[in-house]
């Protein structure tokens, strides 16, 4: 059956106007699907007082009790965040930059704990794990805007 609608050829394929509509319309859902990627401000700041928290709760040898309300915290902040985007995604590891930023960033803060760690508990230099989850705290926060700013540019560009 042969269409003769003006967007189509006689074979029924789109002819190259439709396609180009298409495209730019498939673009613009891009950009507004990557506008609502952002997470709130409490996000990134909750992950990061999370961190500190439970570092500081080594240093205080309070561990035993803090791991369960930090998992929860974690949990919960990713809970708040999906009902308040709408988007349900892996934010650190959808786009080939974001997932490289991701990577370093593991692997500074458990540089930062490891090192907190062997100072407080083998040259008993008190808060350092404290001091060590503070600087994690602070890269969780600058590096959580930086992945959103990341995925966003890349969803815009069609990675």
């Amino acid at each position: 059956m042969e269409s003769n609608s003006p967007s189509s050829t006689s074979s029924g394929l789109p002819d190259a106007e439709a396609a180009r509509r298409a495209l730019g319309e498939a673009a613009a859902s891009r950009a507004r699907v990557a506008d609502s990627v952002s997470s709130p401000w409490w996000f990134h700041s909750g992950l990061g007082l999370a961190f500190t928290l439970v570092c500081a709760s080594i240093s205080l040898r309070w561990a035993d009790w803090a791991m369960g309300p930090f998992v929860l915290a974690v949990l919960g902040l990713g809970w708040a965040l999906k009902r308040s985007s709408g988007v349900s995604f892996d934010r650190y590891t959808s786009t080939p930059d974001a997932a490289r930023i991701f990577g370093a960033y593991l692997l500074a803060c458990l540089a930062l704990v490891a090192s907190g760690m062997t100072l407080e508990w083998g040259f008993g230099v008190r808060w350092a794990v404290a001091c060590a989850g503070l600087v994690t705290g602070v890269l969780t926060v600058v590096t959580g805007y930086r992945i959103d700013a990341t995925t966003r540019r890349e969803l815009r560009a069609g990675r």
